[in-house]
């Protein structure tokens, strides 16, 4: 006998969840909106009854101004007329060609909010996918956003990303080195060009370049990234950077990874026509006739 009732017990502790969700009744009150015609509001309303229950909801129909939202308490206060444990109330919202779709769930009674969520729909067209969601994430507790299934991602999502185009530029410049390893201090000449993308936060630039001394000739591919300073027509800017040299010094040539660190002005960056002068020290993480060398790279150059 005792073992019979200990397993009654445990059978109802282990059903008392389900049987707790199957007993929530959801008073769902008019659907009310802004710059939204009558029909769509209450086919709106049809369409969230009907996805609340294939959630596992109840659901009841209860009073309300179908012009204006309802308040916590009066919402609380309808569920609870037609004998309902959750008050919903939804409101869409349109804005040009968008519309805004948010549902709210309150405790009856007393209407404390206890669920709220919305969702972006591109069109009329997206109203009935964004509803199920809405429904299924109340139902799981989670967010409309998380439960997307295959057949509900609406229009709105399936559009590309709108995003911000780089200013893009083909540059040229001409400058000096000055190697600062022992034997190695004469200074030589030589430019590059590079390609510059400009994305306002930030800018970066792929280059190439070779510079000429009477004992140390360096040329090299790579790319920097750089953040000015200002966001005026004129600013100043640090950045760092990696390349890839071939570099010979005292008759070796050798190759290899060269980090680099920089820092210059940019003239004219609100234009079509950029000037850049910058003085740029490098490292060789390899060696030439024993030496890691390093040194300064001082160029001026033009973006357009």
């Amino acid at each position: 006998m005792t073992s019979t009732r200990l397993r009654v017990l445990l059978l109802a502790v282990l059903l008392a969840p389900a049987l707790a969700r199957g007993a929530e009744v959801v008073g769902l009150l008019p659907v009310t909106g802004a710059n939204v015609d009558q029909g769509t509001l209450e086919a709106a309303r049809d369409v969230l009854r009907g996805h609340l229950e294939t959630a596992g909801r109840q659901v009841r129909l209860a009073a309300g101004d179908p012009v204006r939202e309802a308040t916590p308490l009066e919402a609380a206060a309808a569920a609870q007329a037609v004998g309902a444990s959750r008050a919903a109330v939804l409101r869409l919202s349109r804005l040009g060609a968008g519309l805004r779709v948010r549902l709210t769930v309150y405790e009856v009674p007393g209407g404390r909010q206890v669920h709220v969520d919305d969702m972006a729909a591109g069109s009329l067209d997206d109203l009935d996918p964004v509803l199920q969601r809405l429904a299924q994430g109340y139902a799981a507790g989670s967010r409309a956003a998380a439960v997307a299934e295959i057949d509900t991602v609406t229009g709105k999502e399936a559009e590309p990303l709108r995003r911000m185009p780089a200013a893009r530029g083909f540059g040229v410049r001409l400058g000096g080195i000055t190697p600062l390893v022992p034997g190695g201090t004469e200074s030589g000449t030589g430019g590059g060009f590079f390609w510059q993308y400009d994305s306002r936060t930030f800018f970066i630039d792929v280059s190439f370049d070779g510079f000429w001394g009477g004992h140390y000739h360096d040329v090299s591919t790579g790319f920097g990234a750089y953040l000015p300073l200002l966001r005026g027509n004129t600013t100043p800017y640090l950045g760092v950077g990696l390349r890839y040299a071939w570099s010979r010094f005292e008759g070796d040539w050798s190759s290899g990874l060269q980090p680099q660190v920089a820092g210059g002005v940019m003239i004219g960056r609100l234009t079509t026509v950029q000037i850049r002068a910058d003085v740029t020290w490098f490292y060789a993480t390899f060696q030439n006739a024993g030496r890691n060398a390093n040194g300064l790279l001082w160029t001026v150059g033009v973006v357009f």
